[in-house]
């Protein structure tokens, strides 16, 4: 690993990176306290955390860009999720970070659930938000897979406009004109085909069904009562095989709650990090 650049934005600082030869954006807010590593979906770059990141106040927080998507260069073959899991390792190892607190949203949820399995060391409780076990669990419904297979809604947002009311639902699904003004993060760059691709990819016929009862750490699981993505039944499957998960369902949370309702999910993140990082008594 060697470091390239360092750009600083306000309280944030962007680094630059090489990891398993890829150059990968990284922006942490340091601040006292174990780090929390968050784990964004499909094509996100990490300016989408923004929102959120903004409630979480006063933590260290490690955001980074997956390859080929934001400013992290594309892979130069397909990343199976346990080569993502150890790439998240390798991530935690160049800010020297010897265990996090993981945050997985969607698809990030994926690969959290993959590192606590592959890496339990570094992962010191999870946080599942909006997203599934893969194959075996509760997939969506065909015109919602349809919709969201297309590559424009990557690359032009007019069309991610038309699509929200059918694969995000919730908040951003009844007023798809957010993107424009309170999740005006999503647009700061663009993912490239190739990067979410490999992202599909590796994952499309994965499943953490099999081992998922051995996951023996902390868990929160957030769950959005009208995420047509990763229906809600995927974190009530969740909560229930790994023993001690709490459960949390928005009510009118759609696949996007994490952004378009930060004042809901972020007390309860912070409430259940709080708890999970309390100092112990001698």
């Amino acid at each position: 690993m060697s470091l390239i650049k360092k750009v600083r934005y306000s309280t944030m600082e962007d680094t630059f990176v090489r990891i398993m030869d890829l150059k990968v954006r990284i922006r942490r807010q340091q601040r006292p306290g174990r780090p929390l590593l968050l784990l964004n979906g499909l094509g996100g770059c990490l300016e989408a955390w923004e929102p959120l990141t903004k409630q979480l106040i006063g933590r260290d927080i490690i955001a980074v860009d997956h390859p080929g998507t934001g400013l992290s260069s594309p892979p130069n073959h397909i990343l199976s999720m346990p080569e993502l899991a150890e790439f998240y390792t390798q991530v935690l190892d160049h800010v020297g970070v010897s265990e996090a607190d993981v945050l997985g949203f969607s698809f990030g949820g994926t690969i959290a659930q993959q590192m606590a399995k592959d890496f339990p060391e570094y992962v010191n409780s999870l946080l599942l938000c909006a997203t599934a076990p893969g194959a075996g669990g509760f997939p969506a419904d065909p015109l919602t897979i349809i919709t969201a297979a297309n590559p424009l809604r990557y690359m032009i947002p007019l069309v991610r406009e038309m699509a929200a009311p059918i694969i995000y639902r919730g908040r951003c699904g009844r007023h798809p004109r957010l993107f424009e003004d309170e999740l005006a993060g999503w647009d700061a760059h663009r993912t490239t085909l190739l990067g979410v691709g490999a992202q599909i990819a590796a994952f499309s016929s994965w499943s953490s069904l099999a081992w998922l009862s051995t996951i023996d750490k902390p868990t929160l699981v957030l769950g959005g009562e009208e995420d047509p993505m990763a229906p809600v039944a995927n974190s009530r499957l969740i909560a229930q095989i790994i023993k001690g998960a709490e459960l949390h369902v928005l009510e009118q949370g759609g696949h996007l709650f994490l952004f378009d309702l930060p004042d809901q999910a972020a007390p309860l993140i912070s409430d259940f990090l709080d708890r999970v990082n309390l100092p112990v008594s001698a």
